[in-house]
């Protein structure tokens, strides 16, 4: 019996130690990537995510400690998995087009664009959608994965002057 207990409590103990170290560790990819290029957006979303991987790995490894046999959970995990990826294939390809626009930033709030066979002035950029007011004041709703599988056109930047307009 003192066995189990020992074990539960290694098991208690890794799982209080990786709760710090995530957040610890979160704080460090904060401050190193808040030095960087990169978008407010993808910062936000490796800091965000870097707490629950590292506690993922420390649940696995209490479980494991308190003698569970992981393959079994691992197999159900990954059947899981495939299952969930399969069902949300348009909301994940949307999600890597997201990515991809805001890497390549091919236009902004506020420009005048031809999105998926659609004209307007982008009202915002998301992760899985971009938001379009068009000209009778209706705003649409695009998913990413149209925006960036279909031709784009820029009718005007915003905040850009015109070579004329200047003196």
């Amino acid at each position: 019996m003192s066995a189990f207990f020992y074990n539960l409590l290694s098991a208690a103990g890794i799982v209080i130690a990786c709760w710090f170290v995530g957040g610890w560790l979160a704080g460090i990819i904060s401050s190193v990537m808040s030095q960087t290029r990169a978008d407010p957006m993808v910062r936000a979303f490796v800091v965000r995510s870097t707490k629950p991987m590292v506690m993922a790995i420390a649940i696995i490894a209490a479980l494991s400690q308190l003698g569970v046999d992981i393959r079994v959970l691992l197999a159900i995990a990954a059947a899981a998995a495939i299952a969930v990826g399969l069902g949300l294939s348009g909301p994940v390809s949307s999600f890597i087009a997201g990515g991809i626009l805001f890497s390549r930033r091919p236009f902004r709030v506020g420009d005048v664009v031809v999105l998926a066979d659609i004209t307007g002035t982008v009202a915002g950029i998301g992760w899985l959608s971009v938001l379009l007011d068009e000209p009778d004041g209706t705003r649409v709703i695009i998913p990413n994965r149209l925006v960036v599988s279909h031709p784009m056109r820029i009718r005007s930047r915003a905040n850009e002057t015109h070579p004329e307009e200047t003196t």
